[in-house]
């Protein structure tokens, strides 16, 4: 497994801060597995995940796009997702553009609303500058 560049120490999630924000993944310390979605247990070693500690996703490889162009009433279209990989993270997550293709390297930047109305922000994925 590839560490991550963040010279950070992994936080702990408390059950309270178990919504993340789309730039950070959870790592069990004990088996080092890691995943992205929210899970009662690690997928690796079991145990529970309340404990898990989360650790900043840095740069991820784009494996498949697509646009959703029909979307609830409240969330912008057109709609770009992309599937990535962040060393053995997979995660769908909103595109910045339509502009990616798979292949490409991709990090989370920016403050973006998915939902007319909603105060919290994310990331979006964006092409990293190869220069």
């Amino acid at each position: 497994m590839t560490e991550s560049n963040d010279d950070s120490p992994p936080t702990p999630a408390s059950p309270a801060d178990r919504d993340l924000r789309a730039d950070r993944a959870f790592v069990w310390d004990d088996c080092g597995r890691r995943w992205y979605y929210d899970r009662r247990r690690c997928p690796g070693c079991g145990r529970s995940s309340v404990e898990a500690s989360t650790v900043r996703l840095e740069t991820g490889a784009v494996v498949a796009t697509t646009t959703v162009e029909t979307t609830p009433p409240d969330v912008r279209a057109p709609n770009h997702l992309a599937l990535v990989r962040f060393d053995e993270v997979r995660l769908i997550a909103q595109a910045a553009d339509g502009d990616l293709s798979p292949g490409d390297a991709v990090r989370f930047d920016g403050s973006h609303r998915l939902r007319d109305g909603r105060d919290e922000t994310d990331p979006r994925l964006v092409a990293v500058d190869d220069s």
